[in-house]
């Protein structure tokens, strides 16, 4: 009896040396990462307070205050970095091919676990799909596009400018943020499905209100299904229900939105007579073709994103995915870059007489309301690609309020890598960096939180050159954002059309100050402005 104690009491020793060593000793002393400088004294042996960072919601401004201190990178967790520095950091992790983490998939997915080009892990099957969609998304294609031209005329002379003008006329303010989602929206859908099929959210102002509710509802929840699913599913099987099941279902509704108008697109393209230029539903009808000659091809049998089910026509939830994640992008980053494009301009008259003088060098400049018996026309995109103040005031703008502020997490590769200076890491942690942070580096940026639209049209070649390389509003790599070229195109013209015709003064920018998140606007939900004719 008393040999069996002892045996039993070494097997709990034994179990306790292990257990201290794998969770103490080993992260501690012996891990590579042990000679990283730690966020928090307990990152080196525990996620927790990284868990608390994320789940309080302050983890952007957080990890800039600690990189500012500590240096280019910083151990979050056991399993966990962050880098902030160029060379052996965004242009190792994010150009050199480090995989995505299951963190895009939790947060993205769509129709019960169909991932989408943005939340798949892997490059193989994620170089497919961009393969499909990278021709319509090109700047040359944007702005060669019978359909952009005509649905941009559409949207700006018949929805959006009108807005503005009656509001002069009636002396009322404007709410710029709900509009700027709803024009961002309408706009990329256009060239996603064609006017007919699209979403009108400037004008139907019920069914933006309804969007946008569902759309944004899930966003207090999401730690929960993001970090921590694992936890989240367990205690919902004892009867805790951590999300609301009205939040999980505001997803799906506007998922099922999205999935009846690619159903009528699809009976669109079905029809023997092809739809008129404005109709065309370019990004679906691309994305159509390309993973129906791609079910042909015997290498994408391989594909594990590609759904074996029955549908009642080819890939069609594999395509609904890939559409509304595009279409969810579009509003929510371009709406809050226009929203603080809005705000920094009102701030600034002189800076507004000046970027109407450059605008009204276009040829034709995008007067309204027209002369009578004269019809919309639009400036060569390539002439207002081109502008500098213009330009200056949009790159600015994404440095300062990057649209998505927070952490791109990756793994690192087998066996090891190289990270600021750190030989060693193993394969399988992850690494993450923000803009957020790139964008505040004062050696890039003197002055960084500072919004200074000048550095970017004075700045000399070789300071110039380093402004780009730290600028990440649209990621690098082969993971940079796909619709980077419409989204510039169509913010462009929306500033290009209002500062023409109207100048701005803020009424009430109560709560301007950026939200933390992956995604961010503003944290008072609003920005009300006043417009004049110029």
């Amino acid at each position: 009896m008393m040999g069996y104690l002892s045996l039993t009491g070494l097997s709990v020793i034994s179990s306790l040396i292990l257990i201290t060593y794998k969770l103490i000793v080993e992260p501690l002393f012996i891990s590579p990462l042990s000679r990283i400088p730690s966020a928090h004294p307990s990152s080196h042996i525990s996620p927790f307070w990284i868990y608390y960072i994320r789940y309080t919601n302050i983890e952007n401004r957080t990890l800039y205050e600690l990189h500012t201190k500590k240096g280019p990178i910083l151990r979050l967790a056991p399993n966990e970095l962050s880098i902030n520095c160029y060379e052996q950091g965004l242009k190792t992790v994010y150009t050199g091919g480090f995989e995505k983490t299951d963190f895009y998939f939790r947060r993205f997915h769509n129709y019960d676990g169909v991932t989408n080009l943005f939340s798949m892990k892997d490059h193989r099957s994620h170089a497919q799909r961009k393969r499909i969609l990278s021709n319509v998304y090109s700047k040359s294609q944007v702005f060669s596009s019978p359909t952009t031209r005509e649905t941009t005329k559409a949207i700006l002379y018949d929805r959006l400018l009108p807005i503005f003008q009656n509001s002069v006329a009636n002396q009322t303010s404007i709410e710029l943020l709900s509009l700027s989602y709803a024009y961002s929206m309408d706009s990329f859908m256009a060239y996603q499905f064609g006017l007919s099929l699209a979403s009108n959210f400037i004008q139907d102002v019920v069914a933006r209100d309804w969007y946008l509710k569902n759309f944004f509802s899930p966003r207090p929840w999401l730690f929960w299904t993001v970090e921590v699913p694992n936890f989240t599913r367990f205690v919902e099987k004892l009867g805790i229900q951590l999300v609301p099941k009205w939040s999980i279902q505001s997803g799906k509704d506007i998922q099922n939105w999205s999935l009846d108008i690619c159903d009528k697109a699809e009976q669109l393209l079905s029809k023997d007579e092809p739809p008129a230029a404005i109709d065309v539903p370019v990004i679906f009808t691309q994305q159509r073709a390309g993973m129906r000659k791609q079910d042909l091809d015997p290498k994408s049998q391989n594909d594990f994103n590609l759904l074996t089910i029955e549908q009642p026509y080819p890939r069609r939830l594999e395509i609904a995915s890939d559409m509304h994640c595009h279409s969810a992008a579009a509003l929510e980053t371009s709406g809050d870059t226009l929203t603080y494009v809005y705000y920094e301009l009102s701030r600034r008259p002189t800076l507004q007489a000046q970027l109407r003088k450059e605008l009204l060098t276009l040829d034709p400049p995008i007067i309204y309301p027209l002369p009578e018996g004269q019809t919309p026309e639009l400036p060569d995109p390539k002439i207002l690609d081109s502008l500098p103040i213009l330009d200056a005031v949009l790159q600015e703008t994404l440095r300062i309020w990057a649209a998505t502020p927070g952490a791109q997490p990756r793994v690192t590769p087998f066996p090891s890598c190289t990270l600021a200076g750190y030989t060693g890491i193993p394969g399988g942690v992850h690494v993450q960096a923000s803009s957020y942070a790139i964008h505040r580096n004062p050696d890039a940026f003197p002055g960084p939180e500072e919004w200074k639209h000048e550095r970017w049209l004075e700045a000399e070649a070789e300071q110039l050159t380093e402004m780009r390389h730290w600028f990440w509003a649209w990621g690098s790599g082969g993971r940079m954002c796909i619709g980077s070229n419409i989204a510039i195109h169509t913010m462009k013209l929306a500033i290009a059309s209002i500062y023409t015709n109207f100048t701005s003064t803020i009424v009430d920018a109560d709560g301007i100050e950026q939200d933390e998140g992956f995604t961010a606007g503003p944290r008072g939900q609003k920005l009300v402005l006043q417009y004049q004719r110029a």
